[in-house]
């Protein structure tokens, strides 16, 4: 009666015993000694209770129990061989799936191009990216495989994550294309200058938010936040519309491309880095889109 689980690697030897019908065969393609493979055989015939084989003047001949047997080996066979097919797709990226949290800069300048063009050389990928914040992607990095930020600054106590700067750019000021503001768009704008000025600010946890605020508090500036909208669509109507001016990424400004908007640069500059967190053990999917973010330009 059999009494233990049966090892599959015991039901493997058989298989091939069984095709060869010769057991010296089966240990050459299998790379035992004949031995071994008696000896695993004996074990086997011995779990199951009854013969596998008979012998014959030229090898040994499967009994019904044996016969049985095969088709069950042959079916591991076959899983093992699904389970090698999946594992080489994936590394070769015909499947997989790729997780993505990005502050709404990322989202919106850096990501695009790139997921196009993993997109074109993957597509068996399946790909979610998700815009917030960059303090809200930090909080939610257990939710995905890449998280992009607009700072550089390390996370303390999370060793098994990586924080890589991708792009350095600076912060400009968004106001509404008006004679009063083309007048000053030819040169760097002090920020002593936004003093009086009804400013549009990004929600808390925003990258840009955080470094235009510091930036003021270092001239001397502590401005009210009296406006403060969600994402760059609606900073962005926000200023079109006259309710102030704000801060975006230099590449978020849409200079020349959004109607009723213009950018300045300001004095001093505000420095703003894109940033990607990723865990050290990545997937196939993860280190194939890292790739591609190293090898060509943002």
């Amino acid at each position: 009666m059999l009494h233990q689980r049966i090892d599959p690697v015991l039901l493997l030897v058989w298989a091939q015993a069984a095709r060869h019908g010769n057991l010296h065969a089966a240990a050459e393609s299998l790379f035992m000694t004949q031995p071994a493979v008696s000896h695993r055989l004996k074990n086997l015939q011995e779990m199951v209770g009854e013969p596998l084989y008979q012998r014959t003047r030229h090898g040994i001949t499967p009994t019904a129990m044996g016969m049985a047997l095969l088709r069950i080996a042959e079916q591991i066979e076959n899983a093992m061989e699904d389970a090698q097919t999946l594992c080489q797709d994936t590394e070769k990226m015909l499947r997989g799936s790729l997780s993505i949290l990005a502050s709404h800069s990322n989202a919106e300048s850096l990501l695009p191009q790139a997921i196009a063009r993993f997109q074109q050389q993957f597509p068996g990928v399946s790909l979610r990216l998700t815009a917030t914040n960059s303090r809200a992607a930090r909080s939610m990095r257990d939710q995905a495989d890449l998280i992009f930020v607009e700072d550089d600054l390390t996370a303390p106590g999370h060793a098994e994550w990586v924080q890589e700067t991708l792009q350095e750019t600076t912060i400009v000021l968004l106001a509404p294309e008006n004679p009063r503001w083309l007048q000053l768009a030819s040169t760097p704008l002090p920020l002593q200058t936004l003093a009086s000025e009804a400013l549009v600010w990004r929600e808390e946890g925003s990258g840009i938010r955080e470094h235009a605020l510091q930036a003021l508090k270092e001239v001397g500036i502590y401005p009210e936040i009296r406006y403060e909208l969600s994402g760059l669509a609606a900073i962005r109507d926000a200023v079109r519309c006259g309710l102030g001016v704000s801060f975006v990424s230099a590449l978020n400004d849409g200079g020349g491309q959004r109607p009723g908007l213009i950018t300045l640069n300001t004095e001093p500059r505000i420095q703003h880095r894109l940033s990607v967190l990723y865990r050290r053990e990545t997937s196939h999917s993860t280190r194939a889109f890292l790739d591609l973010l190293r090898q060509q330009p943002l």
